[in-house]
């Protein structure tokens, strides 16, 4: 598990390591060796192992007080790299596995002046034993090289007194991006149908949600999924006297078990782009007018399918949805050759919408 706490600690820190230690590790390396190396600080990390996975180091290790070592690790090819800048580049490859005692000498005496330059950067208690262990990991390429290699500096984190990255003063306030655009959704409501009414939609039908508000729509943009208040629309209000009836014959009797299941069906308006200025409007909680977005066509969906598309149309204080377009799940995709054919079996077909209706479009949730 990592800690998320620890993790953004470290991250505010990195501009301290980088800028205390990359120079020091560039100065010693000039003057040990020459100049021509570039050395990149690439992370810090409390995890070893992912660190030196399938490599092979030569490690250094110097004692900073009784219980406690900090550890160099210049890697097999980090350390061909410098070979190869200092003697040149030559057919043998520097070998850990065969390594001569002038090479391990050269070596560690250039880890040891590293540690002895980093050493005023830390604070060391003579008899204090530290537990957590911080590793920096450098890439360092020469002028001839055409790769990188790795070495790593492991350090008692309680020996550092790193600074933290102070958050910068904001150049702009939300005023500034007030006029841009974003993509969102508004969830209008949501009601529950028999399948079997669901497979009379019609053109002209008006479906009302008897859930939802006219007052109120749920915004989700994102992972964000947040209610708040509008400012109705008197345009899109729709004459309704009681006894009228519903659009949909209930009377009709089910034919089986499948069209007497109870499904949700949801209103929601396409993706939609509103200003940000508006956006931040809904997220103080303030009343909204979102008349902009009351021309733009509803889609009626169960589950993730989009059964049919309207115009929006507020009956009663509720939002309810007038049908200009059924998605017709039985009609699908055919090739030319057979188009014609297809055409005619529809329109002799006084119930084409109903018995072909498909039950597999639909993922129906137990209901409770």
């Amino acid at each position: 598990m990592i800690n998320s706490v620890f993790f953004d600690e470290l991250y505010k820190q990195f501009a301290w390591f980088d800028s205390v230690f990359t120079p020091v590790v560039r100065n010693c390396s000039s003057e040990f060796f020459f100049d021509g190396f570039e050395y990149k600080l690439a992370s810090i990390s409390t995890n070893m192992n992912v660190l030196s996975q399938n490599e092979t180091f030569f490690v250094t290790k110097v004692k900073i007080n009784s219980k406690n070592d900090v550890y160099i690790r210049i890697s097999q090819d980090a350390i061909n790299v410098i070979l190869d800048k200092v003697l040149g580049k030559n057919n043998r490859r520097f070998d850990l596995t065969e390594v001569t005692e002038l090479e391990a000498r050269i070596i560690t005496a250039f880890n040891d002046f590293l540690y002895e330059t980093l050493a005023p950067n830390f604070t060391i208690e003579p008899h204090r034993r530290y537990t957590e262990i911080l590793h920096l990991t450098y890439f360092v390429k020469s002028e001839i090289s055409d790769s990188a290699a790795k070495f790593i500096i492991s350090v008692p984190r309680e020996i550092l007194l790193p600074q933290e990255l102070e958050s910068k003063e904001m150049r702009f306030d939300d005023s500034y991006f007030s006029d841009s655009l974003v993509e969102v959704n508004f969830l209008l409501g949501k009601t529950t149908f028999p399948v079997a009414d669901i497979k009379k939609l019609d053109v002209g039908d008006i479906v009302v949600f008897e859930d939802s508000n006219s007052s109120e729509m749920t915004l989700i943009c994102n992972n964000i999924v947040q209610k708040f208040e509008i400012k109705p629309n008197i345009k899109i209000i729709e004459p309704y006297e009681a006894g009228e009836g519903d659009s949909m014959d209930n009377n009709d009797k089910n034919t089986n078990l499948w069209d007497s299941i109870q499904v949700d069906m949801t209103a929601e308006f396409d993706k939609v782009k509103v200003t940000l200025g508006e956006l931040k409007s809904i997220e103080e909680g303030l009343i909204v007018d979102l008349c902009s977005v009351y021309d733009n066509k509803v889609s009626l969906k169960v589950g993730s399918k989009t059964v049919a598309i309207g115009e929006l149309v507020i009956i009663n204080d509720r939002f309810g949805v007038r049908i200009e377009k059924v998605n017709d799940s039985s009609t699908p995709a055919v090739n030319n050759s057979e188009s014609s054919e297809s055409s005619v079996v529809d329109e002799t077909s006084e119930n084409s919408k109903t018995d072909d209706f498909d039950y597999s479009d639909f993922e129906v949730e137990n209901q409770e």
